[in-house]
């Protein structure tokens, strides 16, 4: 990776230009010209470090209702149990990890009836009962945002966040969404065209003219239905290799100050407060990624320095078993 492809990396993840010529916004940025920015972006697609470059949408501002599975699925079991889950098209994420709660993946469907009921499906065909859903209670993070520039110790990375970051889970926004915006959000899910004007030939497609596509998706960004409006990068392709889900067990009058610290680090891109299960008492989820296993150790020490919780574990990916995007409004998920 040559370093205008790590610099594009840093600056898009989270701030690609919703205007008229966006890669010429993001040339303007690093001295560059439009056309060799959409070359080096088509580059790191083509070798897999974008997945995609696009919209992430809020599940809960378009109607649907989130969850993180958690599965204890015996070894015999285990290849038609993760084939059958990754068949669900509401399964956008599902992961091995090292414990014996051995799947975990994340699933959205219009409607909890709709995720209770698959997931009861799965515990009857698969003779499993230890399959659980659990749900935000409180989201502390969601920040997707890998460095690629630098790689300085965490103490140098970590940013304070204030507790104004911190929202508790209330989901089934009452959005009303008209037909032609369903459309372009369903448009919107399609591979970005790496043309000059992009949104442009998005518009074309669903009737929308450019300068409509760009105020309406940068007030769906303002409104909070859309999160965020990016690349995706494939962070095992970045050097990104070592990733684990650290879970803690925290009193419940210290999990807030708890999640903001969690929070406030760089390396951690998602932080849930999220009920306990069976054989688990955890209720503070960070997702957290290191360039080596020796530095996400450094960081889950210090992490426990600060919060002081009760227990903790570390869930190392051991597979990931699917990643993709959700598709809204692309077909029947229940």
């Amino acid at each position: 990776m040559n370093d205008l492809q790590k610099q594009i990396l840093d600056g898009i993840q989270r701030d690609f230009p919703v205007t008229a010529r966006p890669f010429a916004d993001v040339a303007g940025q690093f001295g560059s010209n439009e056309a060799e920015i959409m070359a080096q972006i088509r580059e790191l697609m083509a070798e897999g470090c974008i997945r995609r470059i696009g919209a992430v949408f809020n599940a809960d501002h378009l109607g649907y209702v989130s969850t993180l599975v958690a599965a204890r699925v015996p070894a015999d079991r285990l290849d038609e149990f993760i084939a059958d889950v990754n068949r669900l098209p509401g399964v956008s994420h599902n992961y091995g990890r090292n414990h014996t709660y051995n799947v975990w993946f994340t699933l959205t469907m219009a409607g909890k009836d709709r995720i209770d009921n698959c997931l009861q499906q799965l515990r009857q065909k698969h003779r499993i009962n230890e399959i659980y859903s659990l749900p935000a209670v409180r989201l502390f993070k969601i920040q997707v945002n890998f460095k690629f520039e630098s790689n300085t110790d965490d103490d140098d990375n970590q940013r304070n966040l204030s507790a104004s970051n911190q929202t508790t889970a209330t989901p089934g926004h009452d959005n009303i969404l008209f037909e032609y915006q369903i459309e372009l959000i369903r448009e919107l899910q399609k591979p970005f065209p790496l043309v000059p004007r992009p949104f442009k030939e998005i518009g074309d497609k669903v009737n929308y003219d450019e300068e409509a596509i760009l105020k309406q998706i940068n007030e769906w960004k303002t409104t909070g239905l859309i999160r965020r409006f990016g690349a995706l990068v494939a962070h095992h392709r970045a050097g990104f290799t070592a990733n684990g889900m650290v879970v803690f067990e925290v009193e419940d009058e210290n999990i807030v100050e708890a999640g903001n610290v969690l929070a406030g680090y760089s390396q951690v891109s998602h932080c849930y407060q999220r009920p306990t299960a069976p054989d688990w008492p955890y209720t503070l989820f960070a997702m957290a990624h290191a360039r080596s296993q020796d530095e996400l150790n450094r960081i889950v020490e210090k992490m426990v320095q600060q919060i002081n919780p009760k227990s903790y574990n570390v869930l190392l990916t051991t597979a990931e078993y699917k990643k993709t995007s959700v598709p809204y409004f692309m077909e029947d998920d229940g």
